[in-house]
């Protein structure tokens, strides 16, 4: 009993939990931009197989990089020997068929996203993750396009462009946030990722050109007036101050543990931004 609880727990943690429920909320928060919070089946289902998809990404993320955790995240489920690697292959292959599956009792367009999202994902894993932003322009992307398919859920996309773009910046410059969190590992791995290539200071010009880019395409919604007073007054005081305080930790404090610390806390923020869309 106590080995099947260790193992679920472990299979808790691959899937990363917080990764998960951001997921799952985007598209209802992109179905709610466009026509309102309706709760309906297509919604409903279309949240589910994002949430799967999203835990198999994660899943084969963790089983291509077993190396890497072993120096940067030992604790990991995999590096630290909680689950097999067929067993993780195994979780992956069930929770990315399911997800296919609900999509495809939406509608084939879902369907047809959901695929290509999840087999852009698989080669993000296996291969350009390793690669000078590539990688980190393909999670963005991906991150994107769950604001588009939760619009397209409701057969309304237009309205969920600008939280598209304003998804991808933001995790743009995580993405590029956490390649400099896992410098050493990735170093002795043989990935060339951004930081990897041309070092922090470079890293971190490019995290605060990518932020001034998003701070600067927030507004003009407001502008618009396509968004509310109350989306700007969330997004001035709850995204604003967090993108700085991670530029200024990044800058004056790039050890491994400060970087996780501001990789989280942008991780959070992400809540936050979903607050400021939904009440816009």
């Amino acid at each position: 009993m106590l080995n099947w609880f260790n193992k679920i727990t472990a299979l808790f943690e691959i899937s990363r939990p917080s990764n998960v429920l951001i997921a799952f909320l985007t598209i209802f928060i992109a179905a709610a931009v466009t026509k309102g919070l309706q709760l309906n089946l297509d919604i409903l289902l279309a949240a589910v197989s994002t949430a799967l998809i999203t835990i198999g990404a994660n899943v084969i993320n963790d089983i291509c990089d077993v190396i890497i955790d072993k120096i940067n995240k030992p604790g990991r489920p995999l590096p630290a020997g909680k689950l097999s690697r067929r067993e993780a292959l195994l979780y992956f292959s069930v929770v990315y068929i399911l997800g296919w599956i609900l999509a495809a009792w939406i509608n084939i367009s879902m369907f047809f996203i959901a695929f290509s999202v999840s087999i852009l994902l698989i080669f993000y894993s296996l291969k350009f993750k390793r690669t000078i932003l590539l990688g980190n322009l393909i999670v963005s992307f991906t991150t994107a396009m769950a604001f588009i398919y939760g619009g397209l859920a409701v057969n309304r996309i237009q309205a969920t462009i600008f939280p598209a773009i304003f998804a991808f910046l933001f995790h743009f410059g995580r993405e590029i946030i956490k390649d400099l969190q896992d410098v050493h590992g990735d170093q002795q791995a043989g990935a060339i990722t951004f930081p990897v290539k041309f070092g922090h200071k470079p890293s971190v010009y490019l995290t605060l050109l990518v932020f001034l880019i998003l701070i600067l395409l927030t507004l003009i919604p407001y502008i618009l007036t396509i968004y509310s007073l109350t989306y700007l007054l969330v997004v001035i005081f709850g995204i604003y101050p967090v993108l700085g305080l991670v530029l200024y930790i990044a800058w004056k404090t790039p050890e491994p543990k400060n970087l996780g610390l501001a990789s989280n806390i942008l991780k959070a923020d992400m809540l936050v931004g979903l607050l400021a869309i939904y009440v816009g």
